[in-house]
């Protein structure tokens, strides 16, 4: 317990923390989770925040989904409601600008990008892509351990991460997910490289999960920025690497 709260605090701190980057030696093999980043028809090739080459990701979720045996499977959804602070539209401004905004349970304020309203509560874009939610929806009948979590339904803050919205001010169901099922790994694809995928694999580590990111498995909003994220996610101990090597030394089934 007090390694877990140890975790919980290097939360509100802003850089790599020696002590997550650390190597683990383990005598039994680490019980892994699937997560499945946010991978959602607005964040796809005709929809309102479409990642350009975001269907680019999709053989390799596939493959991850219906070629390896995982612990439990995570999908995360963005789900605003409509005048999310987060839409550009909400403020009367530009999408891909940033303004201050009020820091929730504060008298700060905290800088915020804008962006076109996208992955509205119940709207066809805020949807899972079909080939994901088929997969998952087989897997539940199936009787394999799924776990939906739903971020940024508060209109006040906006949530990158699957672990907490981008001010720690509430954290969501995951941590609590992982850690009763013992889960020491994560293996992380979805959108976007440069936002969602980066915070949560950020927050993974702060809770000292053993990380990967599958580089066949993400892309980014601003492509020119990936390397730079990925190098940043590597100083935080994460891993990245290629669907083919972590088949090659990790797969299961």
């Amino acid at each position: 317990m007090f390694g877990f709260l140890q975790s919980v605090l290097t939360l509100f701190r802003g850089q790599p923390n020696p002590e997550t980057n650390r190597s683990e030696v383990r005598t039994t093999p680490a019980k892994t989770a699937l997560l499945l980043v946010d991978i959602q028809n607005d964040f796809l090739p005709g929809g309102s925040l479409a990642v350009g080459k975001g269907r680019e990701i999709l053989d390799t979720v596939y493959s991850l989904i219906d070629d390896f045996k995982w612990d439990v499977i995570v999908a995360t959804k963005v789900n605003h409601p409509s005048g999310h602070v987060s839409f550009a539209s909400a403020h009367g401004k530009e999408p891909f600008t940033s303004i201050h905004v009020p820091r929730i349970h504060t008298n700060e304020t905290v800088e915020q990008a804008l962006w076109p309203d996208h992955c509205v509560q119940d709207s066809d874009g805020g949807a899972f892509e079909a080939g994901v939610q088929s997969r998952l929806e087989r897997l539940s009948k199936d009787g394999i351990d799924i776990v939906y979590i739903r971020k940024g339904s508060d209109h006040k803050v906006d949530s990158y991460s699957a672990f907490a919205d981008n001010v720690y001010s509430m954290f969501t169901r995951l941590p609590q997910e992982l850690f009763s099922r013992g889960i020491a790994k994560v293996v992380i694809v979805g959108l976007a490289t440069d936002y969602c995928v980066r915070a949560t694999a950020i927050d993974a580590r702060k809770f000292n999960f053993d990380t990967i990111v599958i580089t066949d498995g993400v892309r980014g909003v601003f492509p020119d920025n990936e390397e730079k994220v990925l190098d940043e996610l590597r100083r935080w101990g994460t891993r990245t690497v290629s669907l083919d090597e972590f088949a090659g030394c990790c797969k299961t089934s």
